[in-house]
């Protein structure tokens, strides 16, 4: 097996998340997976890996920025981490609409 390395890559999102998938495309771990702006009734999500293992994603979702997010912006987000089919551990991040330009400022702050 060849020896990885993270890049950036230019990826189709919708316009309404462009900014918070970006943000959360700063923190240097972290791989968006897939997303959805969702509507005035649905919130928005993404998608994600962290790290190289379950361990480094439960810290970064539990212990950091779930407990920032928390703080910040109360019930308009939440964040659960799932293991898919493939047995893949991924995280979820969920924003009340109303709540994306604050949760994309919060995110910025918090990988800078």
């Amino acid at each position: 097996m060849h020896k990885k390395t993270w890049i950036k890559v230019n990826v189709q999102v919708d316009e309404g998340i462009k900014e918070l998938v970006e943000a959360l495309s700063a923190f240097p771990k972290l791989q968006t997976i897939e997303s959805c702006q969702g509507s005035q009734n649905t919130p928005a999500w993404v998608c994600f890996y962290y790290g190289n293992s379950i361990s480094e994603l439960s810290d970064f979702v539990l212990r950091y920025l779930g407990k920032e997010l928390a703080e910040k912006l109360g019930d308009r987000v939440s964040l659960s981490i799932q293991i898919k089919s493939s047995g893949l551990p991924q995280g979820e991040l969920q924003v009340r609409h109303e709540a994306i330009r604050i949760c994309t400022k919060v995110l910025k702050q918090l990988a800078s």
